[in-house]
């Protein structure tokens, strides 16, 4: 099953309270078909934390060579802001990000930094940073 299939199936299953602190420049994790740098995105809400390890775990389970303690990291539903489409709706984009002691707030808008690099392979996942999103 992709990992995708599963994170769909997590935003009906997992979904947690938020935090609150700030993450401006914090290193994450997002999936390499979800990356739009530069665009803004919305946190909707976190998930919790039995999801956010089984969506960091190989599809029939058992850890990753490049994330030995899934446990660690927390992760948050978000929504990326596109501009204007048919009759003035917006076009969205729903996945996640996941980062250790990353804590973001419902609500809250970001953006992923142009610099991103290859994390995880088998999980395809890149590594970048949070930018500040605006209003």
């Amino acid at each position: 099953m992709k990992k995708g299939a599963l994170a769909t199936g997590a935003l009906a299953l997992g979904l947690g309270s938020a935090g609150s602190a700030s993450a401006q420049g914090a290193n994450v994790l997002v999936y390499t078909y979800d990356y739009h740098p530069n665009v803004q995105f919305r946190v909707v809400n976190a998930l919790e934390q039995s999801t956010t390890v089984r969506l960091l775990q190989r599809a029939g389970g058992g850890n990753v060579p490049e994330i030995s303690q899934p446990d660690d990291y927390n992760a948050y539903i978000i929504r990326y802001q596109l501009g204007a489409g048919l009759q003035g709706s917006q076009g969205q984009i729903t996945t996640f990000v996941f980062g250790r002691d990353l804590s973001l707030s419902s609500g809250d808008t970001r953006r992923f930094s142009g610099d991103a690099s290859v994390f995880s392979s088998t999980l395809n996942l890149l590594s970048t940073s949070v930018q500040g999103g605006g209003s």
